[in-house]
């Protein structure tokens, strides 16, 4: 039997252990011991060693299967490419992934400092405020708040948000061609209630995403503030000096 020993919580020095075992002893795949066998191996609760497999599988290092164990999960191709993300639908369905949208809220409200400056309006000026979770075969991915200006979208409602695809509403119903969308990523901790969202643990890391979306006349057309499971996107560039 290993004991751990150190400041750490217990189940934070298991899950230092184990990860470190996975990323250098173990490929994708590869079954864990079980929950018993490692209570026994460290003598620790079945407590402690559960919670440090959920922190594991928050940061997408395993996954499990009902009645079958706990795998080596495959990073690089269990993530979804944050620099091909353009459209949340198209890029699941690329993946071969079912994506679904739960609209959590819709209402006209008033632009803050960040909003308005985001979309180029007065303070105070008037915007539609679409809450939205985005999903992959059931699963949580990001959470988000779009901001939309409400002159280009008159008539704009929940009903109508509920549909089909944003950007195919603003595409085909309000003739609104899209040009760029511009994003900026940083890493933080998921807050409780993006914890819950997007259901994983309080402090979990996760990405936060602000996009703004321009027309072909350079008009911005929506501001979006997201965050997004950490486990669940990956971020691919290629740098060439040719």
């Amino acid at each position: 039997m290993t004991k751990l020993s150190g400041k750490q919580p217990l189940y934070s020095q298991l899950f230092d252990v184990l990860r470190d075992g996975i990323q250098s002893d173990m490929s994708p795949g590869d079954l864990l011991p079980s929950e018993r066998q490692l209570s026994e191996r460290y003598g620790l609760s079945r407590t402690t060693v559960r919670l440090a497999l959920e922190r594991l599988e928050s940061r997408g290092l395993i996954h499990r299967r009902h009645g079958k164990g706990t795998f080596v999960a495959d990073a690089r191709h269990s993530a979804a490419d944050l620099s091909l993300c353009y459209s949340f639908t198209d890029e699941m369905r690329a993946l071969g992934r079912v994506p679904s949208t739960r609209i959590l809220g819709f209402a006209e409200k008033e632009a803050n400092k960040a909003v308005s400056s985001a979309l180029g309006l007065h303070l105070g000026t008037h915007v539609y405020d679409l809450y939205r979770l985005r999903l992959a075969d059931g699963v949580p991915m990001l959470a988000g708040h779009t901001y939309l200006p409400m002159r280009p979208f008159p008539g704009l409602s929940q009903k109508i948000a509920s549909e089909r695809p944003l950007y195919d509403i603003l595409e085909h119903e309000y003739h609104q061609q899209i040009a760029t969308a511009e994003e900026e990523i940083r890493a933080g901790c998921a807050r409780p209630s993006d914890a819950e969202q997007l259901g994983i643990p309080a402090g979990a890391p996760m990405l936060e995403i602000a996009r703004v979306t321009r027309n072909v006349a350079g008009d911005v057309i929506e501001y979006t503030q997201s965050v997004a499971r950490a486990d669940k996107f990956k971020y691919h560039v290629v740098h060439s000096r040719v």
